[in-house]
Parts: structure tokens; sequence; C-alpha cells
């Protein structure tokens, strides 16, 4: 279930995202957790905590570890940072020594000027794979522990692959893009699939829809969660009505206004300004306006009568970052889908949080369920 560890949001909500499962299962995890709670009070000290315990750890060999929180540590750093991109690469590092990958077949897809970092688990000639892809900031590494266990549960050839915009990918140049059934078109050509069920993670909710709307070979979709616009994730950064204004700020293009709003907020803010840095890292903008410009483009608004495949929308009640009233506007507008399931996660039941944070065996109970009755 998710727990409140510092008291604020976006601070809980990673902790449970990256090491919540780790903090139940293992002392040493809940030790050091307890350890520099006190201290996670901004992200300057969010930073350094972490990496100390991650250099603690990996010093004693305890790599496992030492990956979390250099994954952690990396979070919240500013995209200029010069140790950013060596935080990063601590955190593949110490994830190679300790994760076995004898179970996982690595590749790099061609891609435009790069590659996308794929990797698959698992065969079964005789059901659908199924393809997994994260959102705006997660690591194929992150996903690569609990893609194991969900090959067993569902018997069938895994594969998931970092996008533009995401991880390894991001890093050899290729930019967050929105129109995501280019780069699907490509792993599916690459693995020569005439068909193939996807499940899209977090953002990735969205590039499920924005994919299954233009390639026809996805038979299953899953959005695990919903996600309907790129700008639902500032939502909860504004009141209703400064949220409107800067609305009618980016529709009149009023950018001298947009940069002044979101620069101010961003001082007193530390989510929105890690959402904002994040827009400038994936998509190489250089402003709050011109991230902003290029994030309203992730919509399903005007895509989803053209998706006709069986979908699963996953929701959380308390969702941060997209607004749960979306699930109706996504169910009324899919009027062509061969079936819709939905599955909304509250308090009561656990999984209430972005993508089940902290309850993450629901979701996957429910994508078991819903891809064995739609085999």
């Amino acid at each position: 279930m998710f727990k409140e560890y510092t008291g604020n949001q976006q601070f809980d909500l990673q902790i449970n995202r990256l090491i919540g499962g780790k903090i139940q299962n293992d002392a040493r995890v809940a030790e050091d957790v307890q350890e520099i709670i006190p201290y996670l009070t901004d992200t300057q000290n969010w930073f350094h905590s972490w990496e100390k315990q991650a250099m603690k750890r990996e010093t004693k060999g305890e790599f496992d570890l030492a990956a979390t929180y250099y994954q952690a540590a990396e979070f919240y750093m500013d995209p200029n940072d010069a140790k950013k991109d060596q935080i990063y690469e601590n955190y593949v590092e110490n994830f190679d020594k300790s994760f076995d990958r004898s179970a996982f077949t690595s590749y790099k897809i061609p891609y435009e000027h790069s590659f996308l970092p794929a990797v698959t688990i698992g065969e079964n000639s005789e059901a659908l794979p199924v393809i997994f892809f994260t959102g705006y900031d997660a690591y194929l590494e992150e996903v690569m522990p609990i893609l194991a266990p969900i090959q067993k549960l569902l018997n069938r050839k895994l594969i998931i692959f970092e996008g533009p915009g995401q991880g390894r990918a991001l890093r050899n140049g290729l930019k967050f893009i929105p129109n995501w059934e280019k780069p699907m078109k490509v792993v599916l050509d690459y693995f020569q699939l005439d068909s193939a069920d996807i499940v899209g993670v977090s953002w990735g909710g969205y590039f499920a829809i924005r994919a299954a709307a233009f390639e026809k070979r996805i038979h299953n979709v899953v959005c695990f969660d919903i996600f309907y616009s790129g700008l639902d994730y500032l939502h909860a950064n504004f009141c209703n009505e400064e949220f409107n204004l800067l609305l009618e700020w980016l529709e009149t293009k009023q950018e001298v206004q947009v940069n002044q709003l979101l620069t101010s907020k961003m001082a007193q803010d530390l989510d929105l300004k890690w959402k904002i840095q994040k827009g400038m890292e994936n998509t190489k903008e250089k402003t709050p306006y011109d991230v902003l410009q290029n994030l309203k483009k992730h919509t399903v608004a005007n895509i989803l009568p053209f998706v006709n495949q069986n979908v699963l929308l996953l929701a959380g009640e308390e969702d941060q970052y997209v607004p749960i009233d979306r699930l109706a506007q996504m169910e009324q507008g899919l009027i062509n889908a061969a079936s819709i399931t939905t599955q909304v996660f509250t308090k009561e039941t656990g999984g209430e949080q972005h993508c089940q944070a902290g309850a993450m065996h629901l979701a996957f109970a429910a994508i078991n369920q819903f891809l064995m009755q739609k085999h």
C-alpha cells in the first residue's frame, strides 16, 4: 500500500515507486530510508542524501541497493548539471553488477540515426507477445526486474523498449515525440510481428492509445494508467482559474506571460520545477513555454475514434498527474473500440496513486486477467 514518508506527495510517490517494495522486504533499505527521511527537505538535499547512501552501499558491494539509490539521486537533477550523466551511468553500472540478465536477450533496434534499446524475456509461440514501454522518466533497467514475474504470470514473450526521449535513447539524441506509432512500427517490423498486445506505463498510457490508433498490428491495448493529455500533469500545480488562464495563454501564444508565470511558480514548487526541467531534457526545448507547446501535442482528444482494438483503462482515484474525470472522457471517446474494460483503484482497494504506486501487484493482476480474456 502507498505509504507517506515525508509529507511531500511527490517525494513520497517516488519513494513508493522506486524503493517501496524493498523497504518492506529488506531491513537495510528500511534502515537507510529511516536515516535520510529527515534530510529530504528539497531537491538538493534529496540528491545528496540518496547519492551518499548509494556510495555507501556500492563500497560494500551491495550493488542492487546502490543502483536503486543512484536512480533516486538522479531523479530531480537539473538536466544541465554536469554530474547528471555520471549518476545515470553509476545507476546502470550498479544495476548490471547486481541483476541477472541471463533470462533476457538485449537488442539495439536501428532507428533514425541511433537505436532503440530493447530486451525480451520468455517465449510462447501460441500466444501473442506483449510489448511494454514507459513514459516520461522511467528506465528500461527499472522495469526489467518487474518483467520476470510478469512473464511467468502471463506466460507470454515480453518485449520492452526505450523509445525516443527515454533512457539511453534520449541520451543518444532521440527526442520525446507524440507520434508513438513511428517507434512502434519499427519495433513490430524488427521482431517481424503480425500482431502483438501492448502495455503503456504512465505517460505510456497516451503512447499506447496513439500507437493503437494508427498501427493495426496491435491487438489488445493496456493503459497503465490512463493518460489523456500532456498538460494534465501540470493541473495539480495550479488552481483551476490559474490553470485555465495558462491554457488560454498557450492557445493565444502569449509566450512572455507563460514563461513569467511558470518561472515564478517553479521557484516555489519543486514538483512543477521537476516537470518543466524534465520536459526540457526530454524534448530539448529551451523555455517553459516551448516545452508546454511541445507536450500539448501529446493528447488523445482527436484520435480516440481511430482505436478499434480491445482496451483496458486503469486509473487511480488519487492520481496526482491524471485527473480521474479523464476516465469518463476516454470511455466516451472510444466509440469504435472492440471492447472497453475499466478498473478504478481507490484508497480502500489500494492502488489509488499514479500507476498504483505501492500496490502495483493489483494492476498486474488486472492486466493479466484482461489479456487472458482477450487472448
